[in-house]
C-alpha cells in the first residue's frame, strides 16, 4: 500500500462455500497460508513512549475443510478480503489500548477526542497528547497495554466473522521488517494535509530505515546521528502551516517539552493534535517522505560543511520511500 496514492478500489468477492453446499465434498482438513498478504503503516500509543509509528507485514494461515477444487479458500478472494479489512481497520490508524488508565475518550458531534498521558522511565513529568480526529481514525483495542498478540487476535476476530464456517481456524501474524541491530532505524508519525485518502490522518506512521551517502561513501555514523540526535528515535513530522499554537523551525526538532498544537481540515474531516514540541521535526511544504529526505540531506550538508554530494534515502515503512541529493 503506497502512502502517496493509496485508494481503496478492491471489491470483495463472495465469501466462498458454506456448510451444506455441494462444493464441500468431504471433511478432509488442510491449512493454507499467505505470507505478506498486505502491509500496515499505522501509529500506536504506548504509555511509556507516547505515540510512535509502526509498520508490519501481514501473514495469515487458514485451516478448514477442502472444497471440490481442493481449496480451503481461494487465494484471490482471501487476499482481497484481508486487504479491504486492513484498509478499514488497522491501516493508517492510531491504535490505542482503551483499557489503560492513561487513555480518556469523549465523543464529538463530528469526530472524537482522545486524551493520552505518557511517561518515559526516568522522566519527572508526564507528557500529554490530545487528538481530535474524524471518526474511524483510531482503532481501539480492549487491553491495558498494546502487545502485538493483542492486535493480531483482534484483527483475526474481525476477519473470522467474514469467513465461511468451513474455515475452522484463522491465525494472523504481524511481522516487522528484519533490520540488523547495527542499522539505523526510527519511527515517525505524520499526516499529509492535502491527501485525499487515509494519509491525511494526522497520526499514522511508519517504522523505517535510513541511508546516508557522502559522495559515494555510505556513512552509518551519520545515519545513527540522524536517528538518535535529530529524530530522537521517535518523531512526528509536521510543517509550519499546520501549527495552530506554538513555534517551530524548518529543519529542526523542538527543544522543549512545551506543548505544540497542530491542526488542519481535509476531505475526511478535521484533525488536531497537541503533543510535546520536542517530539516534532519540521519540514518544508508537506510532510511527504520526499520532503523528509530533502530536509535530512540539507541538515547533513549543513552539519558536515562539505562540498561533496549528500544523498539521503528515507524509507516510508517497508519497501518504499524517497531519496534526495543536495
Amino acid at each position: 500500500m503506497n502512502g502517496h496514492n493509496y485508494q481503496e478500489n478492491s471489491t470483495i468477492p463472495p465469501a466462498g462455500p458454506q456448510i451444506g453446499d455441494q462444493s464441500v465434498v468431504n471433511d478432509r482438513i488442510s491449512t493454507l497460508f499467505v505470507r505478506d498478504v498486505g502491509k500496515i503503516d499505522c501509529a500506536m500509543f504506548d504509555p511509556s513512549f507516547g505515540i510512535i509509528g509502526q509498520s508490519w507485514y501481514v501473514d495469515v494461515w487458514l485451516t478448514g475443510s477442502l472444497d471440490e477444487n481442493g481449496f480451503v479458500f481461494d487465494f484471490s478472494p482471501l487476499k482481497a478480503l484481508i486487504r479491504h479489512t486492513l484498509a478499514t481497520t488497522l491501516d493508517h490508524a492510531l491504535i490505542i489500548p482503551v483499557g489503560s488508565q492513561c487513555v480518556q475518550y469523549s465523543d464529538l458531534d463530528q469526530g472524537e477526542r482522545w486524551t493520552l498521558k505518557s511517561k518515559a522511565r526516568g522522566d519527572q513529568f508526564e507528557s500529554r497528547w490530545d487528538y481530535i480526529s474524524a471518526k474511524g481514525s483510531v482503532f481501539p483495542i480492549h487491553t491495558i497495554a498494546l502487545k502485538t498478540a493483542n492486535i493480531e487476535q483482534e484483527f483475526a476476530r474481525i476477519i473470522r466473522h467474514r469467513l465461511p464456517p468451513s474455515v475452522h481456524q484463522l491465525v494472523v501474524k504481524l511481522r516487522e521488517e528484519a533490520i540488523a541491530p547495527t542499522e539505523a532505524s526510527y519511527r515517525y508519525t505524520h499526516g499529509i494535509t492535502g491527501h485525499n485518502g487515509l494519509c491525511q490522518r494526522l497520526f499514522h506512521g511508519h517504522r523505517s530505515r535510513i541511508e546516508v551517502f557522502v559522495g559515494e561513501e555510505r556513512r552509518p555514523d551519520l545515519e545513527h546521528y540522524v536517528v538518535r540526535e535529530v529524530f530522537a528515535t521517535n518523531v512526528h513530522i509536521a510543517t509550519l502551516s499546520q501549527i495552530k499554537s506554538g513555534q517551530g523551525k524548518v529543519g529542526f526538532r523542538g527543544t522543549t517539552a512545551d506543548p505544540i498544537t497542530l491542526a488542519y481540515t481535509g476531505s475526511l474531516g478535521s484533525f488536531e493534535a497537541t503533543l510535546p514540541s520536542n517530539r516534532v521535526f519540521f519540514v518544508e511544504g508537506e510532510t511527504s517522505v520526499e520532503a523528509l529526505a530533502r530536509e535530512v540531506a540539507l541538515l547533513i550538508k549543513r552539519e558536515e560543511q562539505t562540498s561533496e554530494k549528500i544523498r539521503v534515502v528515507c524509507y516510508e515503512g517497508i519497501d518504499k520511500g524517497a531519496e534526495s541529493t543536495v
